[in-house]
């Protein structure tokens, strides 16, 4: 993941802030599982969630990742690592119903977009998307690549890290 122990926990807390986002998008309570909320409650939560809560999110993991890169495109230094990945799965592999509103909550984080569109233009990335089995998400080789799996990201480039 990096050089050195230092390098390697500076990437793992990046990935571990998308992780966050994740969490607390599930604590938010709107998905179709969350069974103690009306259909009108999870509306607002969602909302909320994009609108709102989200783009906070969204702006301090930008902040921290001007920190840490040394490029455009990357999250750490100026190589591709699994925070890179994180964040495309945060922003691009998302499930597709909330593609549109994770684009609008992410429009004034350049930097995580910069970094989420370089992984989507890896040719691996792209293979894979066009190759991976359907999933509980709806992923089909012919869907869009703003499709997820569930989990933790799904690729990360084997050249570079």
């Amino acid at each position: 993941m990096g050089k050195t122990p230092e390098e390697e926990g500076m990437i793992d807390c990046i990935s571990e802030h998308c992780r966050d986002v994740k969490d607390a998008a599930r604590q938010k309570g709107f998905s179709k599982f969350t069974r103690n909320k009306t259909d009108e409650e999870k509306a607002e939560a969602r909302k909320e969630w994009f609108e709102s809560d989200m783009p906070t999110m969204l702006m301090k993991i930008e902040e921290a990742v001007k920190e840490t890169s040394d490029a455009d495109g990357y999250s750490f230094g100026a190589t591709t690592t699994y925070g890179d990945v994180a964040i495309w799965a945060l922003l691009r592999d998302c499930f597709p119903a909330d593609a549109e509103d994770t684009t609008k909550a992410a429009e004034k984080c350049v930097v995580l977009n910069a970094i989420a569109d370089q992984i989507q233009s890896h040719p691996g990335v792209a293979k894979y998307l066009a190759e991976r089995p359907d999933s509980l998400c709806g992923n089909t080789p012919d869907d869009s690549i703003t499709t997820s799996t569930i989990g933790s990201p799904p690729f990360v480039p084997t050249n570079s890290i």
